[in-house]
């Protein structure tokens, strides 16, 4: 975290990985959506968030979940994608099945969770896609198309996420006491 008095000016996350590991690449192609997919890490991060928001007294854990797969489906709403249920009643979703085995309660959609607009030239340059018509522009990764305006020299991306709920127990006092 970098503050600039009292005030939190940035702050960086990360997810570690074993890349030593068999049949893992040092680096995953699809990112850290691949790390969190892989031998049940997702699972015990998820266990971890959970424990440390218990450690500090909440009982509830508010997870803002980007569900793994919907950029293979950019134009589905994300209300239809999130119903999909596989054969045992999970969501087929991965991260969201990782979030309900874990005693997770989908809440509700959060439609604006987050926004990049850019010039034309800057999502041509962050995509190397041609943003050269009006209308929905589908961008490999993203959940959702990216509206273009040629007109206004602007595209903008708001990505919908999956807000879930968490029950968190606290942990009780220890054997001795404390």
């Amino acid at each position: 975290m970098a503050t600039d008095g009292e005030r939190v000016v940035a702050r960086g996350l990360s997810v570690p990985f074993d890349t030593g590991a068999e049949g893992r690449e040092e680096m995953p192609e699809r990112g850290w959506g691949r790390v969190l997919t892989s031998r049940g890490l997702s699972s015990r991060m998820l266990a971890g968030l959970r424990d440390a928001v218990g450690r500090q007294g909440h009982d509830t854990l508010l997870a803002p979940v980007r569900p793994t797969a919907k950029h293979l489906e950019p134009r589905v709403p994300m209300a239809e994608y999130v119903r999909r249920r596989r054969a045992d009643g999970l969501p087929a979703d991965p991260w969201l099945r990782v979030h309900v085995k874990a005693g997770g309660t989908v809440e509700r959609i959060a439609p604006a969770s987050m926004t990049v607009s850019g010039s034309l030239g800057q999502w041509r340059r962050w995509t190397g896609l041609p943003f050269d018509r009006d209308g929905r522009i589908e961008v490999p990764g993203a959940l959702v198309p990216v509206h273009c305006d040629i007109a206004q020299d602007h595209a903008v991306y708001v990505e919908p996420n999956v807000w879930v709920r968490h029950r968190v127990v606290q942990p009780g006092p220890k054997a001795d006491g404390r």
